[in-house]
C-alpha cells in the first residue's frame, strides 16, 4: 500500500510535467523564431527527480533517538518519526525536551503487529501519512481534541479498529485514511463541515457513520447510504 501511494504521487507528477511542457512548447512557437534547439531547451526539464518522496523528507532533518522512538524538533513541536519498541500498549509523551509533541510522523508505527492500544497526548495536531498502516491488532486509539488532520492512509488495514470519533477540530481527513479497516462499525464525525475525500469507507459493509443533524457531513453520509 505504501508503494501504491507513492506510485500514485509519481504518476501525478509525470502527468503535470507533460501538461506543462506542452503549454510551454506552444507558447514558444508563438513568441520566438523557429528553432529546433530553442524548443528543445524549453521543453526538456532541467532535472528529473530520482524518486518520489514525502514532502516532509524534502528538507534537512535532524532526527534524534530516544530509547523507544526517534523524533525531530521542528517549528516549535516534536514529531515522533519512528516507534522502535515492541509493547502492546503504548503511551506517547506530551513533551520531549520540554517541547510539546505535535505530530505522529509518516509511517511511524507501520506494520507493528504487536500494537494493541495507543494513547496520544492532547497536544497532537497531525496524524501523518501511513502512521498506523498495517497494524492488524490496533483496537484502541484516542483522537486528541487538538487534532487538525488525519493524513493519507493513516489507518490502512487496521482491521481490529472497530470505532472512532473524529473531533470537531479536524478540518481534513485525507484519501484512503480508513481503507481496509474491515472491522470498523462506527465512525462519528463532530465537524459538520468536514468534507469527504475518498477515505476508503465505501466498501466497509458494517460501518455506520454519525454526523451532526442537518450538516453538510450528514448529507454526504446519507448519499453514501451509511448514515447511522
Amino acid at each position: 500500500m505504501k508503494k501504491e501511494l507513492l506510485t500514485a504521487l509519481l504518476i501525478t507528477f509525470a502527468v503535470c510535467s507533460v501538461g506543462c511542457s506542452g503549454d510551454t512548447a506552444e507558447e514558444s512557437k508563438n513568441t520566438a523564431p523557429e528553432s529546433t534547439q530553442a524548443v528543445t531547451e524549453i521543453t526538456e526539464p532541467a532535472t528529473e527527480p530520482e524518486t518520489c518522496v514525502p514532502v516532509e523528507t524534502m528538507r534537512e532533518r535532524n532526527i534524534e533517538s530516544a530509547e523507544k522512538f526517534d523524533y525531530e524538533i521542528y517549528d516549535g513541536k516534536v514529531i515522533i518519526t519512528k516507534y522502535k519498541g515492541d509493547e502492546e500498549y503504548v503511551e506517547i509523551p506530551a513533551e520531549v525536551e520540554g517541547v510539546p509533541v505535535g505530530e505522529i510522523g509518516f509511517y511511524c508505527f507501520e506494520a507493528d503487529n504487536n500494537l494493541i492500544s495507543v494513547a496520544l497526548p492532547e497536544t497532537v495536531e497531525i496524524i501523518g501519512e501511513g502512521a498506523f498502516m498495517c497494524c492488524p491488532s490496533l483496537s484502541q486509539i484516542n483522537m486528541p481534541l487538538a487534532l487538525r488532520e488525519i493524513q493519507r492512509g493513516a489507518f490502512v488495514d487496521c482491521t481490529a479498529l472497530t470505532e472512532m470519533t473524529i473531533p470537531e477540530t479536524v478540518t481534513r481527513v485525507y484519501e484512503e485514511a480508513f481503507t481496509g479497516c474491515t472491522g470498523m462499525t462506527s465512525l462519528t464525525i463532530a465537524n459538520p463541515d468536514l468534507a469527504y475525500e475518498n477515505w476508503g469507507i465505501e466498501p466497509l459493509e458494517n460501518l455506520l457513520v454519525y454526523a451532526p443533524s442537518g450538516s453538510a457531513a450528514e448529507a454526504w453520509v446519507s448519499e453514501m447510504g451509511k448514515l447511522g
